[in-house]
């Protein structure tokens, strides 16, 4: 953890002579820079004893990282609390950090903050840049904006990235101060010339989106672009989208593949199943089925919805990968699981092409509905002779399909039959529709105890917005017409209970 903060080499190219016994701070240097660490110690640790705040700051960053001696974090903080007690800046600094963070030392915030705040108050810039954001999150001390922003300008004008970021997320999201653009605009810029990837980001996405500044294609794709090669997979994935639809610049798709590609590589899902659509098209690449569903696969494993639909229809129709129906099922309920439409519409017709006989025909049923919502003749049937076999699920969706007039021919009162059947039966699906019928007087009279009565089932068989409903009209009821909801739910619980086996 210290090394990605602290710097590797013990910042003793400008320390100048202590003599102790023998041996001086040059001798350690020389000895560290020689990459004999132990002799390094050695010196250190006879000066640190001898009481120099130096050597003893030294040593503990040493002792911390385990450089010529066994990592010992209580150790190191020892030593830098010593040196920190004599007025070190850098240690007082380093203690905070230990403390903050809980190195070698209890995470004490408190004290954190005041030794940050000595340090802050020499000019340690990261030390300031710390105690701006405890005031800022009122950890360790009271909640003060004020104090925060004194101290993040005052790191932000050292020219600390992080500080200039910070300030500028302040202003332009108005988090305890005043909104103010100029600002936002004024501290972002600087912290992305200074290459902080995530100032780049934001900078890009307002100047995409025209939020706070002018709109300008060509900046934010200048700002995607240094984000990407400060390595950024989400900042190289929009990047090649701009450059492939040749926004902000002249369309490259070779450019743009290429750093799809570096996104796909570093893990970003979105990038893989966008690489595999470029394979799978021939943009910006040879057209390779194999490599489109391999990017596909990458994609859906990272649970990509509309990857797992791509990949599932590579496997239907055997494109890039064997001809595999079950496989296109598997895929293809996974994304319809997640809410992807058109997944769930393309299994569906793959249950009606396998008749579901296999598998569970309630579960099929929401799927083959969505198939028949989407014109799918089959699908229709499918549920017309589940229904006719009395599978609950279906007869709910089927219901809905009169309802809706969709691959039926609209009939409002054979809906509230169907729905009817199926809701005593136990679908929630067509408990929740009859209970939105009966509050709005759809096909039967309007009448908020039944209503409530069948949402509430609805809700107890595990439908969310069915509860929200519930909600909604008892606020609408009186207390004895809820008392009376409630009385007719537990009734029907009673009777449609199973029986214990």
């Amino acid at each position: 953890m210290l090394r990605r903060v602290l710097p590797v080499v013990l910042l003793l190219a400008c320390a100048p002579a202590f003599a102790q016994g023998s041996k001086t701070m040059q001798d350690a240097e020389a000895a560290y820079r020689a990459n004999d660490f132990a002799t390094a110690v050695s010196i250190l640790q006879t000066l640190a004893a001898g009481g120099s705040a130096q050597a003893q700051h030294r040593l503990g960053i040493m002792i911390a990282e385990g450089r010529g001696t066994a990592r010992d974090p209580a150790r190191a903080a020892e030593w830098i609390g010593k040196a920190a007690e004599q007025g070190e800046t850098a240690a007082q600094y380093l203690l905070g950090r230990f403390l903050l963070e809980g190195i070698g030392v209890e995470r004490n915030p408190a004290e954190a903050a005041k030794s940050l705040l000595k340090a802050a108050a020499k000019g340690n810039a990261q030390a300031q840049l710390l105690i701006g954001r405890l005031y800022a999150g009122g950890a360790g001390v009271a909640q003060d904006m004020s104090a925060a922003l004194t101290w993040l300008e005052a790191a932000a004008e050292q020219n600390v990235a992080e500080a200039q970021f910070d300030l500028g997320l302040l202003y332009a999201r108005a988090q305890g101060v005043a909104k103010d653009n100029g600002k936002a605009l004024k501290w972002l810029t600087r912290a992305a010339e200074n290459k902080h990837v995530a100032a780049q980001m934001s900078l890009a996405e307002s100047y995409a989106k025209g939020a706070g500044v002018p709109k300008d294609d060509a900046k934010a794709l200048e700002l995607y672009r240094a984000a990407a090669e400060g390595g950024s997979p989400l900042a190289q994935r929009i990047l090649g989208a701009m450059v492939l639809q040749g926004q902000g610049a002249a369309r490259d798709p070779e450019a743009a593949a290429n750093w799809m590609r570096k996104a796909a590589e570093a893990g970003d899902a979105a990038a893989q199943s966008n690489l595999g659509f470029m394979y799978a098209s021939g943009t910006g690449v040879p057209q390779d089925d194999g490599q489109a569903a391999l990017w596909y696969r990458r994609a859906s494993d990272h649970g990509l919805p509309r990857a797992q639909t791509a990949l599932a229809l590579f496997y239907e129709i055997g494109r890039g990968v064997p001809r595999d129906e079950f496989e296109a099922a598997k895929w293809y309920r996974k994304a319809a699981i997640a809410g992807d439409a058109g997944a769930q519409a393309r299994l569906g017709s793959l249950l009606v092409r396998h008749n579901a006989a296999a598998g569970d025909r309630a579960e099929a049923a929401v799927w083959i509905h969505t198939a028949a919502l989407g014109g799918d003749a089959n699908a229709v049937a499918w549920l017309e002779r589940a229904a006719a076999e009395g599978v609950p699920a279906a007869v709910g969706r089927l219901a809905n399909l009169y309802a809706n007039g969709k691959g039926v021919t609209a009939d409002g009162a054979k809906a509230v039959q169907l729905y009817e059947t199926a809701a005593d039966k136990g679908d929630t699906f067509a408990q929740m529709q009859l209970g939105l019928r009966y509050a709005k007087g759809e096909g039967v009279t309007l009448d908020y105890v039944q209503a409530h009565k069948w949402v509430n089932l609805a809700a107890a068989g595990g439908d969310g917005e069915a509860a929200k409903s519930r909600d909604v009209f008892a606020k609408l009821m009186t207390a004895e017409q809820v008392a009376e909801a409630h009385r007719l739910a537990r009734e029907w619980t009673q009777k449609n209970r199973a029986p214990p086996k």
